[in-house]
């Protein structure tokens, strides 16, 4: 089956009449596409809904038409470096569809998902299928509408203040207009992980933030629970610190039998120059070190992530020194 880009194709011939030219046009030629251009670029609105876009053709042939559409999204590594990702890919998205239509346009509807990548789209007239591609990217939302949708959900106490250290507020990398993507397929503004996002979580922001809730509100209410077992008493600052230590990891505090009070584990030394890097001062390897001792001996080793811990190198990551960086700095 032929498949037509954009274009007329047409012949000519003469008949047996003298001086006369019968032009003999065939049926490709009465069908091509009107919009949009091919390889055009739209952008996901700020509010996180999808641009208009309207796929339409011109043919003499009578419908019904057949409509096929696919978009797909390579996922590369960027963290929230403002340039080209390299490596390789670390998970395709994809949604595809098909319906069939007495119209010659559609306007594009994901079944209400905003998703981004690039889409192809193809219809079949008769004998005749045309194709068109293009690109759907997104852009960040201002940091008012965020604290604007955070504010209107219940629970999330402290959120504002998370989304800031995983991704500086920021859903997608600018210099793509991707979703922000960490090594470890951690995606967009909360960085999801774990569940693993669907396809709407990683490009819209809103429903990323919704995902990442769940989760918050999850570590939250097992915070609440750890800190009033056994009718103890905690501040909100101190559930605010066990909240976050558990989102990265972990719990912050222990209960001192002699203080009769809840203080942090004195295990742990962060390496301040990190987010949520430290040692456990149990292990011989660190015992009797500072601070900087331990970071010239590892921090080369940081960007290898688990791969570059070992016995010789034996620093971790820890939800403590992540709730002590966001809420102590």
């Amino acid at each position: 089956m032929p498949v037509q880009r954009q274009g007329i194709v047409n012949a000519a011939r003469t008949n047996d009449t003298p001086g006369s030219i019968v032009r003999v046009v065939s049926a490709q030629a009465q069908t091509s596409w009107v919009n949009p251009s091919e390889n055009t670029v739209y952008s996901i609105k700020k509010d996180a809904t999808l641009p208009e876009i309207i796929f339409e053709f011109r043919t003499d042939q009578s419908g019904p038409y057949q409509w096929t559409w696919s978009i797909k999204w390579d996922a590369k590594a960027s963290g929230l470096r403002e340039r080209s990702r390299n490596g390789k890919v670390l998970k395709t998205f994809s949604k595809n569809g098909t319906f069939s239509s007495a119209e010659k346009i559609w306007n594009v509807d994901f079944g209400e998902e905003t998703i981004g990548g690039e889409l192809t789209v193809k219809v079949k007239i008769g004998n005749v299928e045309i194709e068109r591609r293009v690109s759907i990217i997104g852009q960040n939302p201002d940091l008012e509408d965020i604290t604007t949708f955070i504010n209107g959900e219940e629970g999330l106490s402290g959120f504002d203040k998370l989304l800031e250290q995983e991704t500086a507020a920021k859903h997608f990398i600018n210099f793509d207009s991707q979703p922000i993507t960490s090594f470890d397929q951690g995606y967009g503004i909360t960085q999801m992980t774990n569940p693993v996002p669907t396809y709407t979580q990683v490009w819209s922001w809103k429903e990323n933030i919704l995902g990442g809730a769940t989760l918050y509100r999850q570590k939250r209410q097992e915070a609440e629970n750890y800190l009033s077992a056994h009718g103890r008493s905690y501040t909100e600052d101190q559930l605010q610190h066990e909240t976050f230590s558990r989102w990265n990891g972990g719990s912050y505090y222990v209960w001192d039998q002699v203080q009769l009070q809840w203080v942090r584990r004195n295990n742990i030394l962060c390496d301040t120059h990190t987010g949520n890097i430290g040692w456990d001062m149990n292990n011989p390897e660190n015992t009797n070190r500072t601070e900087g001792e331990l970071h010239e001996r590892d921090n080369e080793n940081y960007p290898s992530g688990t791969a570059g811990q070992n016995d010789e190198h034996p620093w971790r990551y820890t939800g403590i020194c992540y709730a002590d960086h966001i809420l102590d700095e």
